[in-house]
């Protein structure tokens, strides 16, 4: 991270970033092959200079006088460029795509046979994910939210999620992401190291930006057209730096193989037009994932699921099928997910992550929609008890929701110690 008042040699960073991109390409094309069951591409993205993705509120929004930049950008952006990216592999003719071109690699609203995961912040080589959203922190020291007594609210009576007793002047991790060794720690019921959890300050710095809108045809300002925009600077003077990795699944072979011998290419991400240089990986890493042997007892009743990427669900909190039910006077959410019946008991979720955009093909705004942030967890109980590695097949590391081709709704599974119920049931 750049120290206050260092000047920042942008030429001597932009042909770092460049060389570095250049190596990841050497290092890829001399990994061995990946298993033929495994074919998962995973691209990275490194920015040349700065990075815009605006937040949902548009330029002439009330009382916006300057608009923020989210990171990770939304997936559809990121989308966008990868079909971008994989058009000029094929060099197609934009004006004329060919028919098959759409059943390959699908649109704006649909990505036909497509699967993509992310998009990851990689740190210093190492995925990031974000913080769950029952963490909290006062200085280094770091304790979690659990559900605690049945409480009449606004949604019944439910447990709210709470500190221990005893526990006072915690706050909120706010952008902050996790190393996946401390996210291992959470799944498995523990609370990360302070050297696992990685702050956004860490990762960019912001940079304000001054624009002004102009008539094309006199090249004259036009009055009263200017607007602020925050930009965001990845620190690179870090060992491998920061940038971003998308996993793409079940494209074409002849497609993945033709940019698995991509050496590297350029192109525009993001609002403004600003400028990114993407390689290609043939090998990915994993998320996170307890093993039975981490297991303390087998088969479980209760769990945790934790999301890595925003959720939709139509505008609820949970999915549409899950019915309000009533269980010794509390109110729970019931229903199955990918076949494993469990009651929704307490959840904790943030803020709504909103996301906007423009449809490049329409020329116009694409409509805001509201999110379940990442980092959101449920607390749930199962139906019955099952064993971990039927569980995990079947939740760990898959999409529920709403747009799950786009990696909306990527759940991982956690273990839940309910201290208020010791009887298993």
């Amino acid at each position: 991270m750049a120290k206050p008042g260092k000047k920042i040699n942008y030429a001597k960073q932009q042909r770092r970033q460049m060389k570095q991109a250049q190596s990841e390409v050497t290092i890829a094309g001399s990994s061995p092959a990946p298993d033929s069951s495994n074919d998962t591409l995973s691209l990275q993205l490194h920015a040349l200079d700065t990075w815009f993705f605006r937040e949902s509120r548009p330029h002439d929004a009330a009382g916006a006088s300057e608009l923020s930049s989210l990171f990770p950008p939304p997936i559809r952006t990121l989308a966008g460029a990868l079909r971008s990216f994989l058009g000029e592999q094929l060099e197609v003719d934009w004006n004329h795509l060919p028919s098959d071109f759409a059943a390959a690699l699908g649109g704006a609203d649909d990505l036909g046979p497509l699967q993509l995961h992310g998009p990851w912040i990689v740190h210093n080589g190492q995925r990031l994910y974000p913080a769950p959203l029952y963490l909290m922190q006062k200085e280094k020291d770091i304790q979690r939210l659990s559900p605690g007594k049945p409480v009449h609210c606004d949604l019944g009576k439910v447990r709210l999620p709470e500190l221990a007793p005893g526990f006072k002047g915690y706050k909120t991790l706010e952008q902050a992401w996790l190393t996946a060794k401390g996210l291992e720690k959470c799944l498995a019921g523990e609370t990360p190291d302070s050297q696992d959890i990685i702050k956004s300050d860490q990762l960019f710095s912001h940079e304000a930006r001054l624009g002004i809108a102009r008539n094309n045809l006199t090249r004259n300002v036009i009055e009263g057209k200017l607007y602020q925009t925050r930009h965001l600077r990845l620190h690179e003077d870090l060992q491998d730096g920061v940038h971003l990795a998308l996993d793409v699944k079940n494209l074409p072979p002849e497609l993945r193989t033709k940019i698995s011998a991509t050496q590297s290419a350029i192109l525009r991400l993001g609002g403004e037009g600003r400028m990114a240089s993407v390689t290609v990986n043939k090998l990915t890493q994993t998320c996170p994932e307890l093993k039975v042997h981490q297991i303390k007892a087998e088969p479980v009743k209760r769990i945790l699921i934790h999301f890595i990427t925003p959720a939709d669900f139509n505008g609820l909190p949970f999915p549409a099928e899950f019915k309000i039910e009533q269980d010794n006077g509390q109110t729970i959410w019931q229903g199955q997910l990918n076949g494993i019946a469990l009651s929704i008991e307490a959840a904790v979720i943030g803020k709504a992550h909103r996301e906007g955009g423009w449809d490049m093909q329409k020329h116009q705004p694409r409509p805001v929609k509201s999110y379940i942030p990442a980092g959101s967890a449920w607390f749930c109980r199962l139906d019955e008890h099952t064993d971990w590695q039927t569980l995990s097949l079947a939740l760990n590391g898959q999409c529920i929701g709403v747009d799950t081709a786009f990696g909306r709704g990527q759940i991982l599974l956690g273990v839940w110690q309910d201290t208020l119920n010791t009887s298993g049931i």
